[in-house]
C-alpha cells in the first residue's frame, strides 16, 4: 500500500521502515559496552567518546595519538555555540523577593525586552530563526493565535500525569530502587473512528481528531495493545430497553465488543488478525485477496496479531497505519516516537500499555434539563424537538413515562456510553469506569 503514496520529503515521516529489533539490540550493545552494562549516569565525556566508535587517529605534535574525529565532535559539541552576541548576561538571581509584574525579575541583566533577537543571531542558532519567524507571523497574520493553536500537535491532548517524575500513572516503588529496563517504550497515538463521507458533492475526508495517547513495551503483544484501546462503539448495546431502562440490566446483556471479536492492525504490509476468541473472523483475507488484483498496491500477507510482539514490527515514524474493528470502525495508528526504557519509567511491565494522554472532549448533556449528563438514546419520541435525544436517566424517567412506568408513546431507548468517562481508570486499578 505504501508504494501508492509517496513518502519522500515529509519532514515529520520516516522515508525507510525501521526494524526495531535491530536497531535498538545493536543501541544496546553500544550502550552496554560505553557504561560498563550498569547503565549509571554519564558525568563525563570519555564514555559518550567511546560510544560514537571513532577509529582514526594521528600522531600529534607529542608523539601522542589524536584522535581526529573525537576533536572535531568536541568542537561541535562545545556549550559556547549556543551563545550569540549582544545576548543578556546571566546573573545568579537575587535572594530577596521579586516583584511579581507578569514575569520574573532581577534574573537577567539589563532590561529583558520580548521578542528582541540580537543582529546575526538566526544565522548562527536554528532555534532562533524559527523564533523570528514566528514572531513576525504573529505581527503580519490576524487571528494568528487562534489559527496557530488549532495546527499544535498536542493541542487537544490531557496528558495523564499523577506524580512528580511524570509518570502517567503513580509508582508504588521507591525512586532510588527503580531499575530501567532492557526494553524500549513506544508512544502510539490513536485516532477517533475515520468515517469517509462519499456522499458529499465534495469530498469532506479531515483527518480524524486524537482520541487516546498510549505507552507499550517493545516486547509486548499487539494485543495487548489492542485490548487497551477504547473506542466508544466496543460499549455499544444495539438493543431496545425502553420497556425497562434500567442500569442493572446492561450487567448481563452482550455488547459489541463481545457480539463482534474481530479486527486487525495493518502495518507495513502486513495484516495482524486478532483470531483469540470464538467465532473471529480473518477481515483481512478478503482484502488481500482483491490485492492481488491490483499489482501497483504491492504484496500483503496476514500474520497473527497474538503472536507478534512490536520487536517484530518494521515501522515508520509517523507513518498512519490502520486499526480495524467492528466491520468498519476504522481508527488511524500513529508511531509517534520510540525510545529505550529508562529508570524514571514505570518500572512494572505489568503496568504498560499506560495512558499517556487523552483527548479533551466535552460530555454530553441531557437536551432536557441541560444539567446531567446523557444516559440514554431516545429515537422518535414526537415531543421531543429532534429524532435522537440524549437525555438523562431522571429525566427520561419523568418525560417519556407516565406514574405506572408505562411509556407515553411509542419510541425506543437504547444506553449511552459517554466517551470521556469511558477513558477514565479508577486509581491503582485496570478497571474502567462504566
Amino acid at each position: 500500500m505504501e508504494n501508492i503514496v509517496s513518502l519522500w520529503n515529509i519532514p515529520w515521516l520516516m522515508e525507510e521502515p525501521l526494524n526495531l529489533r535491530e536497531y535498538f539490540e545493536e543501541y544496546h550493545t553500544l550502550l552496554d559496552k560505553a557504561t560498563n552494562t550498569e547503565h549509571q549516569r554519564v558525568d563525563s565525556e570519555n564514555p559518550v567518546l567511546d560510544f560514537l566508535n571513532l577509529p582514526e587517529q594521528k600522531p600529534g605534535p607529542s608523539g601522542m595519538a589524536i584522535n581526529v574525529n573525537k576533536q572535531k565532535y568536541l568542537e561541535e559539541c562545545s556549550v559556547d555555540l549556543l551563545t550569540v552576541e549582544d545576548e543578556l548576561t546571566p546573573q545568579e538571581p537575587v535572594k530577596e523577593p521579586s516583584v511579581q509584574s507578569g514575569r520574573i525579575v532581577n534574573w537577567f541583566a539589563g532590561t529583558f525586552q520580548d521578542g528582541v533577537i540580537p543582529a546575526s543571531a538566526k544565522e548562527k542558532l536554528k532555534t532562533l530563526k524559527d523564533q523570528a519567524h514566528e514572531l513576525h507571523l504573529r505581527e503580519t497574520v490576524p487571528d494568528y493565535l487562534r489559527l496557530r493553536h488549532r495546527l499544535l500537535k498536542y493541542a487537544s491532548t490531557v496528558r495523564m500525569v499523577t506524580d512528580e517524575d511524570n509518570s502517567p500513572e503513580p509508582t508504588t516503588v521507591p525512586r532510588e530502587n527503580c531499575k530501567r529496563l532492557r526494553d524500549i517504550v513506544l508512544n502510539i497515538r490513536i485516532q477517533r473512528p475515520y468515517h469517509k463521507k462519499t456522499h458529499l458533492k465534495k469530498a469532506c475526508n479531515r483527518f480524524p481528531s486524537h482520541s487516546q495517547e498510549l505507552l507499550v513495551l517493545g516486547s509486548q503483544k499487539l494485543t495487548e495493545l489492542r485490548d487497551a484501546i477504547n473506542c466508544i462503539n466496543d460499549l455499544g448495546v444495539n438493543e431496545d430497553l425502553s420497556c425497562d431502562p434500567e442500569f442493572h440490566h446492561l450487567s448481563y446483556m452482550r455488547n459489541n465488543s463481545t457480539k463482534f471479536p474481530s479486527g486487525f492492525f495493518y502495518i507495513n504490509g502486513v495484516f495482524y488478525d486478532d483470531l483469540r476468541r470464538e467465532g473471529s473472523k480473518r477481515y483481512s483475507e478478503s482484502i488481500i485477496n482483491w490485492a492481488k488484483k491490483h499489482p501497483e498496491i504491492g504484496e500483503m500477507r496476514a500474520e497473527s496479531m497474538s503472536e507478534t510482539t512490536f520487536l517484530d514490527l518494521k515501522v515508520r515514524l509517523g507513518y498512519p497505519y490502520v486499526f480495524l474493528h467492528q466491520g468498519n470502525c476504522e481508527h488511524i495508528l500513529i508511531f509517534t516516537d520510540v525510545r529505550l526504557h529508562h529508570k524514571n519509567d514505570v518500572p512494572d511491565p505489568l503496568r504498560f500499555p499506560l495512558l499517556r494522554g487523552q483527548a479533551s472532549k466535552l460530555s454530553v448533556k441531557c437536551v432536557i434539563c441541560s444539567l446531567n449528563l446523557a444516559n440514554w438514546i431516545v429515537l422518535d419520541e414526537p415531543r421531543l424537538p429532534i429524532a435522537i435525544a440524549h437525555v438523562c436517566h431522571r429525566c427520561l424517567k419523568i418525560f417519556c413515562y407516565d406514574h405506572k412506568g408505562e411509556k407515553i408513546n411509542n419510541f425506543k431507548v437504547y444506553p449511552f456510553f459517554d466517551e470521556f468517562l469511558s477513558q477514565q481508570k479508577k486509581p491503582h486499578t485496570n478497571k474502567v469506569i462504566m
